[in-house]
């Protein structure tokens, strides 16, 4: 068994975050195929906030579409609803995409987007996903990327709004304690976990759903659960049992997961990079669990619109997506690099393939 999500297909603009990978996943689609797999692919394959209709995607990315609608046709792909996906009809009748809530694999694995461990989504989605919108509109017109972690991401713009989201903290602060000085409702906790949500994000965990989740991998029956949404891959034991996360197709990366014979394992299918709980330790050691808001702003902000992570980052193509990588490089360069073939080579040779 093969998993994949986040694709997040768009209409092939620059502000398209799959990036032209397309035949790459066409090659994973064709390996499942003639191995007999099933590809289970998780939630948000086609971002329609980005796009703005199926018509564009679907001009953008025909073959690839294509090839997973014959994967489907086969009965060799499953698909699970995510965040992204208000309409499932383009999934279920135009692709032909079985498609389901969640997937349970025997008694054994629990497979499912991950958005309901989100501590905010839900607001989002009541909302109409508002703020998402406006967020591609931003991306689109200024050409750049407003995007968490700030060390991945670290353009001007996205330093702006860094700046700015303290500044609001500041003033959110005072408003806090105006409210409690006149006998109003005492706004505090949401806003500090407003904050601490956005803090622990760029420090490490992506949308903030690595505590609830691997809380529910101990609480259940599941010997696994597999999902995606943060896009932080990796896999993560938890007692006796495994929290696995299929990353993304998102920018450079081309995260999997594939499941045989009882061995999990975690892989990016251009450079062959395997993937252990490296990105998941500064959670589980509790590194990040010490710091709140304020202190990140402390320890990061150097004046001057400057991050510590994001000036120790600088220029490097490290890391677990970096907008710095060309999508242009992507889409042009040779064969699909087989994962197996890379999987022996170090973590600064994969990063010189890909840098070329």
């Amino acid at each position: 068994m093969w998993f994949i999500s986040d694709l997040h297909l768009g209409d092939g603009t620059p502000s398209d975050v799959f990036f032209g990978k397309d035949r790459h996943l066409m090659a994973l689609c064709a390996t499942v195929e003639r191995e007999d797999g099933l590809l289970v692919i998780g939630g948000d394959a086609m971002d329609f906030h980005q796009a703005w209709s199926f018509t564009r995607i679907l001009r953008a990315h025909q073959e690839l579409l294509s090839s997973l609608s014959r994967l489907a046709r086969a009965k060799r792909l499953i698909y699970v609803i995510g965040n992204h996906d208000y309409d499932i009809s383009f999934y279920r009748e135009i692709l032909g995409f079985p498609v389901c809530d969640e997937l349970h694999i025997g008694d054994e694995i629990l497979v499912m987007h991950g958005h309901e461990h989100d501590p905010f989504i839900q607001k989002e989605l009541d909302s109409g996903q508002l703020s998402t919108k406006v967020h591609h509109f931003i991306e689109r017109y200024l050409d750049t990327w407003i995007r968490i972690p700030l060390g991945e991401f670290y353009t001007l713009p996205n330093r702006l709004a860094a700046w700015l989201m303290h500044k609001f903290a500041l003033f959110a602060t005072v408003w806090v304690q105006l409210a409690r000085a006149v006998g109003w409702e005492d706004p505090s906790d949401q806003l500090k976990v407003q904050l601490d949500f956005w803090a622990r994000s760029n420090m490490g965990d992506p949308m903030c759903i690595f505590r609830p989740i691997t809380q529910r991998v101990r609480d259940s029956e599941w010997k696994a659960i597999v999902c995606g949404h943060s896009h932080l891959p990796g896999i993560v034991d938890v007692g006796d049992r495994r929290y696995c996360n299929t990353g993304s197709w998102t920018f450079a990366s081309s995260h999997f997961l594939t499941y045989d014979k009882g061995q999990w394992r975690c892989r990016d299918w251009i450079t062959g990079r395997e993937f252990g709980d490296h990105f998941y330790r500064p959670l589980l050691d509790g590194t990040i669990d010490e710091k709140d808001f304020w202190q990140w702003w402390r320890e990061n902000y150097m004046g001057f619109l400057r991050f510590r992570e994001g000036e120790e980052r600088r220029g490097r193509l490290r890391g677990w997506e970096s907008y710095i990588r060309d999508s242009q490089y992507l889409a042009q360069i040779g064969e699909p690099l087989r994962p197996l073939e890379l999987a022996v080579a170090a973590d600064d040779e994969a990063s010189e393939i890909i840098a070329g």
